[in-house]
């Protein structure tokens, strides 16, 4: 027959053992929502303050971004948008020019990137060469 304290001693290592069990499952369950990257909640609240044309609000987090991923090819395309919607489309190209060197295997994020650029040349009345970025990045199959 067990002693109140070895049973009090049982009870305690069960508990502990629970407690450990709960912790390392909640680990687990912050990793995966983590898996988008660490800039993933920036880059959302950038993608909002650019829906409601909060140009500089957006700069602000994507610098914030940046900074922590610099390789990170989706906020090199989020900053090209906002300098679209500032009327800087020089930068907005040179930034979507980084994010392609930077895109990897991801083609549509490299699509959105001509896209971007094509109407950036657009938009500076460099219709020869957002027809060229059309013909030979948009066109192809």
């Amino acid at each position: 027959m067990l002693t109140h304290s070895r049973r009090n001693l049982i009870t305690q290592r069960w508990l502990i053992a629970l407690i450990m069990l709960i912790g390392l499952l909640g680990h687990s369950c912050v990793a995966t929502k983590n898996e988008q990257g660490p800039t993933s909640l920036l880059q959302a609240n950038a993608e909002e303050a650019l829906q409601a044309e909060q140009f500089d609000r957006a700069e602000m987090l994507l610098e914030r971004a940046m900074r922590v991923e610099p390789r990170n090819p989706e906020n090199w395309h989020l900053m090209g948008r906002v300098r679209f919607g500032q009327h800087r489309y020089a930068q907005a190209v040179q930034f979507c020019l980084k994010s392609n060197s930077l895109v990897g295997k991801n083609a549509t994020l490299g699509k959105q990137n001509w896209i971007l650029i094509e109407k950036a040349y657009t938009a500076m009345g460099e219709t020869q060469k957002a027809a060229e970025i059309r013909r030979n990045y948009l066109e192809r199959p």
